[in-house]
């Protein structure tokens, strides 16, 4: 029972959760800023509302490589922090190298940007669900009768 419910709730929700996280650096590195003399809180809100929408792109480029890699990390246990943040970050500047935002960047700082961005997806997805790739019970101490 604790596998279905990690498999259908846990990891989705890992899963959407950092690409939330990544498209929000996305955002904030694309150099957003405050109109002046817009309310308090309007760029907030403004700033939530973009990184949502752009969520959902952000998401559909990088579910499949993703699922990918979480299928790999759960089968074979992989748990370890360094690796689901390299595969974020490599998911990342593929995409970018790839053009999928636009026009294949010509300056570093674009890389840098997917790159950071897919580490930051890895690290929020480790931290929710990766911890425990491949977990479906936790087996009790057996102890030894002398």
């Amino acid at each position: 029972m604790r596998a279905v419910l990690r498999i259908l709730v846990v990891i989705p929700f890992a899963f959407v959760v950092a690409i939330l996280a990544a498209t929000a650096l996305i955002v904030l590195a694309a150099g957003a800023e405050p109109v002046a003399g817009e309310p308090e809180g309007f760029f907030t809100a403004k700033l939530v509302i973009v990184s949502l929408v752009a969520s959902t792109y952000v998401g559909a480029v990088a579910a499949i490589p993703a699922l990918i890699a979480i299928a790999l990390a759960e089968t074979f246990r992989w748990r370890s922090f360094v690796l689901h943040l390299a595969v974020g970050a490599a998911i990342g500047l593929i995409a970018f190298l790839m053009g999928i935002g636009g026009e294949p960047p010509v300056a570093g700082y674009d890389l840098k940007i997917g790159g950071a961005s897919g580490a930051v997806g890895g690290f929020v997805y480790w931290l929710i669900a990766g911890r425990w790739a491949g977990l479906t019970r936790v087996r009790p101490e057996m102890k030894t009768q002398s």
